[in-house]
């Protein structure tokens, strides 16, 4: 089998510019594809030739085997890359490529089938040897239909509560609920049926025993075609939300050295008892000494780079030199590990609203320089969008040093330097968990976050807005300045974290009011409370500082820039961009987002009538939890919005009877659509 000339990356995003990338590194061509709204999208013009996707949704482009299929041959491809998510663990894709005379780069559809359906999966390893978890796999017709209690309280005997219903043709956290009690549990294999049922195009679950708060340590393994599989050893993916991973670091923290050395044994047992070819992950729950195997992934992690930074590899180039047939080039002592990599998903989500996507544009973005320790492998640049269509991930920012605390203050810093306007993103919270005590211990289980409330509604502490907020009004001053002969004070701006999107909830920061008098003179801030009735506050006026403002302006930015010096003297950079009503600070510690506010506005125009449900994001009905006359109470669930390749439940903002209801199941939905009207109680 000679090597590989031209790959077509069946893929798009973050994932796809890696694979292009790699596949240069290896020497090949690499060919992208697009659909419609992916056109400008930074993978299509980084390949050395694209083909359109002329389907119409997923399922007529990057679900559409056939259709990835003909454009590697009208490329003129002799492989093709999946990439991770979409159709890179389905059995369809290499064999369609196969019946083309493509090379597949990755394992056989048979390994495929057995490691991608969970509960063959446990069983093929458990016959390998490998500790497995109770469960028990749910009839069709059980995870159909939710009202067979008796039958699937029978099912969950063995297992016991509290248990997961899971998906067993998908994974990523989708078609995922926790049980704690008999009662639940019809509702939850009804709502992760369907679910599963929209994500991997199967609706059948299976019941899993759970564990309240271990560790998610995961093996990387590779196989070549002559019957070598080796460890490249673990990482560690703890820190989740909704069951979806959020940081992931290499090598895993707090494992005895025993337990990771019998996870390595296990891994390479359970890879092996498929004739794993290729690279892959096996997954493992850790609970003290135990550990049970979860799942193996048959395609390249999100989180391959942190292995990549630790041992010195390049995982997708050898990915195309094992589908090429090579062996692979060492054995297992000729693989080490050397220091701590950490890697944070960066989301365009609102964590404060159980990550509620964020789809919109970026105006303008400046990543961390790619320099010792740092690596940003990105999705977007400056104006792409983010579409609602698609996985809601932006990048994955990772820092590498000799061990893990400097690994975390490379994080820290790279985090805080990141420019990203127009979008608003998890990072706040990303830059709580890295700075919180027990992370930097070690000690954050699976559960880290549901406990954690307030790492979710994390901001910039008030005297870093503060400045921006005195930033800000300086800048706009010299915009006013600049089309006047006499220059005016600035307006009042009100914070609303990193949202450009209109937000129903009102924010907790509240409203900043900020006076200039003119750059040589301090500014003043005022902050209001954002339940306050008025514009009344105790603390009143303080100054921030005095600035001297420059202007740069290239051909990819446009921006003010604030030297400010504050009260005790000390003086920080700040780059302010103006656009539509809002303004976008980027300094050293941070990022602010603000919305002008003219006088007669009142400091609560976020807040949503608790008389009627509108989409807060486009996305498609998923059910309608509610009838016409159903009485309902503050929080109950009115209908579920399936958006970015999640269920979003949307509830009643109050007391009252549903008066109509205005949409229905399969309904595609924009920002703002009224969905159902309530009458307050």
């Amino acid at each position: 089998m000679g090597p590989i000339r031209r790959v077509l990356v069946a893929n798009r995003g973050e994932i796809a510019r890696r694979v292009i990338r790699g596949a240069h590194d290896a020497g090949c061509e690499a060919v992208a594809v697009f659909a419609a709204d992916d056109a400008a999208s930074p993978h299509v013009g980084e390949a050395d030739a694209a083909v359109r996707l002329t389907g119409v949704g997923l399922a007529g482009t990057y679900l559409d085997p056939a259709a990835l299929v003909a454009a590697a041959r009208l490329a003129g491809a002799d492989a093709v890359h999946p990439g991770y998510g979409f159709l890179s663990e389905n059995p369809a894709l290499p064999e369609a490529c196969a019946a083309a005379g493509l090379l597949w780069v990755g394992p056989t559809p048979e390994s495929m089938r057995v490691m991608g359906h969970k509960t063959r999966a446990k069983t093929t390893v458990a016959a390998a040897g490998v500790p497995v978890l109770p469960s028990a796999v749910l009839d069709a017709a059980l995870s159909a239909d939710a009202l067979a209690a008796d039958a699937l309280a029978a099912a969950a005997g063995p297992v016991g509560f509290p248990l997961l219903v899971k998906a067993a043709a998908g994974g990523g956290g989708r078609g995922m609920r926790l049980v704690t009690a008999p009662g639940e549990l019809a509702d939850a294999v009804a709502a992760s049926s369907r679910e599963a049922a929209a994500a991997f195009g199967s609706d059948e679950v299976f019941l899993e025993r759970y564990l309240a708060s271990p560790r998610h340590v995961e093996v990387q393994v590779i196989g070549d075609q002559h019957g070598l599989v080796l460890h490249l050893f673990d990482r560690e993916c703890s820190v989740q939300r909704r069951h979806q991973k959020v940081v992931e670091e290499a090598p895993a923290v707090l494992v005895g050295d025993h337990v990771r050395a019998r996870m390595w044994e296990a891994a390479v047992a359970a890879a092996a008892s498929v004739g794993y070819v290729g690279v892959g992950t096996v997954e493992f729950l850790v609970d003290g000494d135990d550990f049970f195997f979860l799942e193996m992934n048959t395609r390249l992690q999100v989180e391959h780079g942190v292995t990549e930074l630790v041992t010195g590899l390049d995982l997708v180039g050898l990915q195309l030199s094992v589908a090429a047939g090579r062996p692979l080039p060492f054995a297992q002592d000729g693989v080490a590990v050397r220091g701590h990599a950490i890697e944070v998903r960066l989301c365009a989500e609102r964590p404060r609203q159980d990550y509620q996507p964020t789809p919109g544009r970026a105006t303008h973005v400046r990543w961390p320089d790619d320099r010792t320790g740092i690596r940003v492998d990105r999705a977007i640049e400056s104006g792409s969008t983010v579409s609602p269509a698609y996985d809601s991930l932006v990048a994955k920012v990772m820092a590498h040093a000799d061990d893990r605390p400097a690994a975390i203050a490379r994080l820290r810093q790279a985090l805080a330097a990141l420019e990203l306007d127009g979008l608003e993103t998890n990072r706040d919270l990303l830059g709580a968990i890295v700075a919180d005590p027990p992370f930097g211990a070690g000690q954050a289980g699976i559960d880290y976050l549901d406990g954690r409330p307030d790492l979710r509604d994390a901001r910039l502490p008030d005297p870093v807005r503060h400045r921006h907020a005195a930033a800000a009004g300086f800048a706009l001053l010299d915009q006013r300045a600049g089309r006047s002969l006499v220059p005016v004070p600035a307006a009042g701006w009100r914070n609303i974290g990193n949202a450009l999107h209109h937000d129903p909830m009102t924010d907790a920061t509240g409203t900043l009011d900020v006076r200039v008098p003119r750059p040589d003179q301090a500014a003043l801030v005022r902050a209001h409370p954002a339940a306050a009735a008025s514009h009344t506050d105790a603390a009143g006026w303080h100054e921030v500082g005095t600035a001297h403002i420059a202007h740069t302006a290239d051909s990819s930015d446009v921006a003010t820039v604030v030297d400010l010096t504050d009260a005790e003297g000390l003086r920080r950079r700040y780059q302010v961009r103006l656009e539509h009503g809002h303004v976008n600070v980027n300094g050293p510690e941070g990022q602010s987002t603000f919305s002008l506010r003219g006088d007669d506005e009142d400091a609560d125009t976020a807040g949503a009538s608790a008389a009627e449900c509108r989409a807060p994001l486009p996305g498609a009905v998923s059910t309608v939890l509610v009838t016409v006359g159903q009485a309902v109470s503050e929080g109950d669930g009115l209908l579920v919005l399936e958006a970015m390749k999640m269920e979003h439940t949307l509830r009643a903002g109050g007391q009252g009877t549903v008066a109509d209801i205005r949409c229905e199941p399969g309904q595609q939905v924009d920002v703002g659509d009224l969905l159902v009207v309530l009458e307050p109680a």
